[in-house]
């Protein structure tokens, strides 16, 4: 019987593990998928030739690499704020001053980063398509935001 018990707590355990990687593997396929979308639908809208599709490209992930590492610094800061206030332990004005601070450089960085991008994009394109990427990433971000937020709503019964 005691063989059995493990048998089963070993089961459940591996299991769980299967659909924990599941899951991770389908939020993947899904991000490709999104992003495969977002990439046609910029080609189409800034009317892009190859040899600028390649090189936009080549640029934004490098720009997107660079958020992603701003971001997560910004997050752990925040984590480390949190951290320090859970713990229940004294905490300085100045020690939260300075995290504070921190976290505002970052994202003042953040933002240098994204007009820095922005600027250095005038050797590859036109102003015209540089405005349109910047109206297409704010278009863009509402209907995914409109489309989760509607995906979230939980259904309204209808008796």
């Amino acid at each position: 019987m005691k063989y059995f018990n493990s048998l089963i707590i070993i089961m459940l355990f591996l299991s769980s593990i299967v659909f924990a990687q599941k899951g991770r593997w389908q939020d993947e396929e899904a991000r490709e998928k999104f992003e495969q979308l977002e990439k046609i639908k910029l080609i189409e809208t800034l009317e892009l030739d190859e040899e600028t599709t390649l090189r936009f490209f080549a640029r934004r992930t490098e720009h997107r690499k660079q958020q992603e590492e701003i971001q997560f610094k910004i997050q752990q800061k925040i984590e480390n704020l949190d951290v320090i206030f859970k713990s229940g332990r004294a905490v300085t004005e100045e020690e939260i001053k300075s995290n504070i601070a921190e976290i505002n450089s970052l994202q003042l960085q953040l933002e240098k980063n994204r007009v820095e991008f922005t600027s250095s994009l005038s050797d590859i394109m036109s102003y015209e398509q540089i405005a349109k990427l910047i109206i297409f990433e704010k278009q863009f971000r509402n209907e995914v935001r409109k489309l989760i937020m509607k995906e979230r709503r939980p259904p309204i019964d209808q008796e």
